[in-house]
């Protein structure tokens, strides 16, 4: 095994209590492996190995589990550093974080694990594609291929929801007529991997579809996550990020960090640069220079805005265990609109990065098949902001 430390201009970085200040130190090798995992469409395992001593997949995690401990916007600043580095890393980083995250807090199972010493990995999805049927001591689950295994490279379990049938396959409904789900963990060892990730950006992220056929389950690896779900309209009382809440940020501090090496990536391309056409450098040229300083102020901006509101929610589950309809509505409003102004000032890189973006390899290529990607999740569909505006809009009354 690699040891990535030796390769650190800072090893001491590694353990500093300041998880952003670990990304960083690794930030350099994520990037020069950037190029080998794409052509791969897999995480190289240097990559793996220098995000496992850094300490960044249980950074969320409860120290008292032997992890980090840090909150939710701590962790979207690591997002932020890892994909400026690369895209398929930040994002493959931010999936299974998040799903480890929320997998030690509310499974017994796993939680286990890390009691005894272990330091797992999860990734998975939350939609509810597979069915499974009560048995004694579990589930016995089955599914379709489940797409959309973010982070399936490097970790150990891999989870999914399914809906609870009866023994004559009939859904079993809750008190209030919706389907009963459970969520649910297994070993990666013990789980179909597809490998069928093939795409044009995002290509490392190990998104590979995944199931299982007749597979027993135990119940201290199942959860009940619909009260992590707020229903429609409704406040959320709990005392972290509700679940679709928790799901959805990480993707922001990813883009976040696409646009952060788009801008780095066009400011040096057109330095001194001469085109035809052209009286002066591009970097002199006023058209460049004012559509340079309006992607600017649209970055900080909507990093700013995004920050504020995520931060906003981490206090009010701090202070009061609660989220209302308008926080929550927001998360997925600012979120998805980091989207929207990260593909601007990317393609705003694109067109003035000339030649160097269509070039193989190429950070700024790299940042718009990514950002492309990142953009057509389901997640973020502009619909979010029409689920998004009554509370919103009730605010201005």
């Amino acid at each position: 095994m690699t040891i990535i430390s030796e390769s650190i201009d800072n090893p001491t970085a590694l353990s500093s209590s300041d998880y952003v200040v670990r990304a960083r130190a690794i930030a350099p090798i994520i990037e020069e492996h950037s190029a080998a995992g794409e052509a791969a469409g897999a995480m190289p395992e240097a990559t793996i190995q220098a995000l496992k001593e850094a300490g960044l997949f249980w950074m969320l995690v409860d120290p008292e589990l032997g992890g980090g401990g840090v909150s939710a916007d701590v962790a979207l600043e690591v997002f932020e550093v890892i994909a400026e580095a690369d895209g398929s890393t930040g994002w493959a980083l931010m999936a299974a974080a998040v799903s480890t995250w929320n997998t030690s807090l509310y499974y017994p199972g796993f939680r286990q694990l890390f009691l005894d010493g272990r330091k797992p990995i999860s990734c998975g999805t939350i939609a509810p594609l597979g069915t499974a049927v009560k048995v004694d001591g579990g589930l016995l689950v089955n599914t379709p291929p489940v797409p959309f295994g973010s982070g399936m490279d490097a970790s150990d379990w891999v989870g999914t929801t399914v809906r609870i049938l009866d023994e004559d396959g009939n859904p079993v409904l809750r008190e209030n007529g919706t389907p009963l789900t459970r969520a649910i963990r297994a070993p990666k060892s013990e789980t179909i991997v597809y490998g069928d990730w093939d795409v044009m950006g995002m290509a490392a992220t190990g998104s590979y579809s995944y199931g299982w056929n007749d597979y027993f389950v135990p119940d201290d690896f199942t959860f009940d996550s619909a009260p992590l779900v707020a229903a429609p309209g409704k406040d959320y009382n709990g005392k972290t990020l509700d679940l679709l809440s928790s799901s959805v940020i990480g993707h922001g501090g990813v883009v976040l960090g696409l646009m952060r090496r788009a801008l780095h990536e066009v400011a040096r391309a057109v330095d001194g640069k001469k085109r035809m056409a052209y009286s002066v450098p591009v970097d002199e040229y006023p058209v460049f220079r004012k559509e340079f300083a309006e992607a600017d102020a649209k970055f900080w901006s909507v990093r700013d805005y995004f920050y504020r509101v995520v931060r906003e929610g981490i206090a009010s589950t701090a202070e009061s265990q609660s989220l209302t309809s308008e926080q929550m509505a927001r998360v997925r409003q600012a979120t998805t609109h980091v989207h929207t102004v990260a593909t601007e000032v990317i393609m705003f890189a694109s067109l003035w990065g000339g030649t160097q973006t269509i070039r193989n390899p190429s950070f700024l290529g790299r940042a718009v098949r990514d950002m492309v990607v990142a953009r057509n999740h389901a997640l973020i569909d502009i619909v979010t902001l029409d689920n998004a505006a009554d509370p919103i809009i009730d605010s201005w009354k």
